[in-house]
């Protein structure tokens, strides 16, 4: 039994004690981080060999001059105190690699920094910075330099002889200036600058050959919109790569040096159940007469609408999908930002609440903080309400309710005025682009075509006075952000193609649908129709591939392996195959997740795509809401209660050792888990877990989380008959997740080692064995993945935790 703390062992007493022992025992490490520290003591000097340092979490003001004298030190932490100066002394430290002294209030840094030959990592982030010494340009090794969530109004000229530094990190702070000898950074592979005051850029940022990724949210002042700055350095991902630095570059470069106007053109996307009366509505926006008997929707159409708003007259491209259930999985490949969305709810069948729901869910899953407008349709036939404030609770960026009727014209010229002023209030919609982009699209949608190969775009942007290979690829990543035209630049198949009406691609997908379910073939696509279903003047057989590519992209299909077959989830029986009895009973271990608000869009389909590779062995096991899967040992049941909104998992494993059988089990539940977070997006869910040995008892997967953090070891539940059970808490939490992972989900995401993989396109199915490793290892937090197929091997920035 260990021994109860005495009442006298103070913070800085438990820190002397550490230190003694430490000293007596040559140890290399010492942590007394979280001890509630003011004062280091000065003991500290004694160890000479201590190579780590950890003293984060404390309440430090100042740091010893004695530190100076930890001559093998490597690293060391101090995050999270209350620091206002570093000591002089900490120039002496010449081993020192690492030095993370983020989260406190350092108003400067001193300049015998610059002595410090061996750093490669130095975290200076969420401080008081208003300048940085001249001397941080002597850091020759230096890789990594974090200044988030600082107050720097400039960076020194001599930053620019960091010729070693791949991460410059500068996020929150006040920096207006940038020097020009910033293009001296040749090795620089991560620049993320964002929420500063930059003014302008320099124009030796395109010289860095190296860089990878270049953040600059939220320097209003570049006047760059999001679609070209793509994701955060923390909202990036391998499913949410960061925007290629140099097309974000000569963006904002042919802007000043050609001039620029605004592109005047948004997206307005029609979304709601089948035979709401979309297409009617849209006709009276156009001046149309609607149609009693408007045929259903097959795909997708798109209509232009001018809108006369005060900044002038803009374009609205309306998109009207189709509204059938089967259908909704792929819409996300055309639901972006930056898009106004239309919701159109029908009062007949009384169950407005539940259908929107969904879509609002639908709508934040994949257009993120886009306007809403929701319309109450048919009102004259039959009027109804909703709940406007409970709605503008859930959603946000709802931007009003207007009550229509496409045949009476009710509320018409109100939606026209209400979509008018939320198009003009949409910062982006006005900002200026370069002329000559003008001309190139221009050019384009003149074009009698729906799709281009890559090579005629070049061709095209070449007459039309953009001839540099880079530059032709910027403006087509940045074409595609805007919705102009799409070109998948990430994916090295579907790179080839331009399509310049997505018409082209939604009558292919879900002509490939409906044909598919008029064939009743439970979900499988056999390749030689695709003759038969697509017509040949429009889609030609070599492009029957870029059909099924962004299909799978978009995870609504996939190959069946050794076939010449494709699966569609979203077509499979409705019915599960087997009874499953395996799955019940002792030795079962049971998760589930409740989707109290609504259920995500296209949860199990989706996610039978995902790990499409772990259930390949049974084939039969798949259906529209469930799946079964094998990982290792161990056997997982998936499926969705839609009624309850619930995803429920049940996993068993093989005869093995006990610890074994914990391995695997542990292992299935993190690529799970790993794999919903993500399809569940932004919907709210709740995790729980049932207790063994006492059916249908289920606990808040949370609550175990928090009391474990808390260090309690067993807690009280109450069971389905009402009884006390004691649950050990850790015990329970390791049998549906590993440890790693819970550690991961309290820690940074930055501080992940980010993998980059590169491959030829031919090797890619050797890759694929790896991706459910890499899943798990990502999901317990050691690294962050994505690929690059297109520019070869990048250069890879190390972690500091590393």
């Amino acid at each position: 039994m260990a021994k109860k703390k005495s009442s006298a062992d103070t913070p800085y007493d438990i820190a002397l004690k550490r230190i003694a022992k430490c000293h007596k025992n040559s140890r290399l490490v010492l942590d007394l981080s979280h001890l509630g520290l003011t004062t280091v003591p000065s003991e500290i000097r004694q160890l000479s060999a201590v190579t780590v340092l950890n003293l984060n979490g404390n309440q430090l003001t100042a740091l010893p001059r004695e530190i100076g004298q930890l001559s093998a030190l490597t690293k060391r932490h101090v995050n999270n105190n209350q620091l206002r100066a570093l000591p002089p002394e900490i120039g002496k430290l010449s081993s020192l690699i690492y030095l993370d002294v983020g989260s406190n209030e350092l108003t400067g840094i001193p300049p015998e920094i610059g002595q410090l030959s061996a750093l490669t990592d130095l975290d200076v982030g969420v401080n008081e910075l208003t300048v940085l010494p001249p001397e941080i340009g002597q850091l020759s090794a230096l890789i990594s330099l974090y200044l988030r969530d600082n107050k720097l109004m400039e960076l020194p000229a001599e930053i620019g002889q960091l010729r070693a530094v791949r991460l410059l990190h500068s996020s929150r702070n006040e920096l207006i200036a940038r020097p020009p000898e910033i293009g001296l950074l040749s090795k620089l592979a991560f620049l993320l600058i964002e929420n500063n005051r930059l003014q302008e850029l320099p124009e030796s940022l395109r010289k860095l050959p190296r860089l990878k990724e270049l953040t600059l949210h939220g320097n209003v002042a570049l006047n760059l919109h999001n679609e070209v700055l793509g994701p955060t350095y923390a909202e990036s991902s391998l499913a949410n790569p960061p925007a290629d630095p140099m097309a974000i570059l000569d963006y904002y470069f042919s802007r000043r040096l050609d001039g620029e106007e605004p592109m005047r053109e948004v997206r307005l996307l029609l979304v709601g159940r089948g035979r709401v009366g979309k297409t009617s509505l849209l006709k009276a926006l156009r001046g149309e007469q609607p149609n009693e008997t408007e045929p259903e929707t097959p795909g997708i159409t798109v209509q232009p609408l001018a809108l006369k708003c005060k900044n002038g007259v803009a374009t609205g491209h309306v998109w009207d999908f189709g509204g059938q259930e089967f259908l909704h999985g792929t819409h996300q490949i055309f639901l972006a930002e930056r898009c106004v969305y239309l919701l159109v709810l029908e009062g007949r069948d009384g169950n407005w609440e539940a259908e929107t729901d969904y879509w609002l869910k639908f709508i934040q899953s994949f257009g993120g903080d886009s306007p809403v407008i929701v319309i109450l349709t048919k009102y004259d036939q039959h009027k109804f309400s909703v709940d406007r404030h409970g709605l503008r609770e859930r959603c946000p960026q709802i931007v009003g309710f207007v009550e229509t009727d496409a045949f009476t014209r009710r509320g018409i010229p109100e939606l026209t005025a209400l979509m008018e002023q939320t198009v003009n209030e949409m910062h982006d919609v006005w900002i200026g682009v370069p002329r000559k982009w003008h001309r190139v699209k221009e050019r384009l949608t003149a074009l009698d075509k729906s799709f281009l190969e890559y090579g005629e775009y070049q061709a095209l942007c070449a007459e039309t006075g953009v001839p540099d290979d880079r530059n032709q690829d910027s403006l087509a990543q940045t074409m595609h952000r805007l919705g102009i035209a799409l070109n998948f630049r990430d994916h090295q198949r579907l790179s080839h193609t331009c399509v310049l009406k997505p018409e082209w691609v939604t009558e292919a997908i879900y002509g490939l649908i409906r044909f598919v379910q008029e064939r009743d073939s439970h979900g499988v696509l056999d390749t030689t129709w695709m003759k038969q279903a697509l017509p040949s003047k429009d889609y030609p057989a070599d492009k029957y591939s870029f059909v099924l590519d962004l299909m799978e992209k978009f995870e609504v299909a996939f190959p069946l392996d050794g076939t010449q077959n494709w699966l569609i989830p979203e077509l499979l029986k409705e019915e599960q195959p087997e009874a499953f009895t395996e799955f019940r009973g002792p030795g079962v271990q049971r998760l589930r997740f409740l989707y109290p608000e609504a259920l995500p869009p296209g949860l199990l389909p989706r996610f039978i795509v995902r790990t499409h590779d772990m259930s390949a062995a049974h084939p039969n096991w798949r259906w529209r809401t469930g799946v079964v899967l094998e990982w290792q040992g161990a056997k997982a049941l998936v499926r969705l209660n839609c009624l309850e909104r619930r995803t429920e998992i049940a996993i068993i494993e093989e005869e093995e050792s006990k610890q074994k059988r914990q391995d695997d089990r542990q292992s299935l539940f993190d690529l799970i888990r790993a794999h919903l977070a993500v399809l569940h997006g932004n919907v709210r869910v709740h995790e729980e877990v049932e207790l063994i040995g006492n059916p249908d008892t289920w606990v808040r997967v949370s609550k175990l989380r928090r009391f474990e953090a808390k260090g309690t070891r067993e807690i009280e539940e109450e069971t389905k008959e009402g009884d006390l059970t004691t649950v050990k808490v850790t015990e329970t939490l390791n049998a549906i997740e590993s440890p790693q992972a819970r550690e991961a989900g309290r820690d940074d995401d930055s501080r992940r080692m980010r993998l980059f993989i590169s491959y030829a396109h031919a090797d890619a199915k050797l890759i694929k064995p790896l991706s459910t490793h890499l899943t798990i290892l990502g999901q317990r937090g050691y690294i962050q993945v994505w690929q690059d197929t297109q520019n070869g091997p990048p250069e890879c920035g190390r972690n500091p935790s590393d």
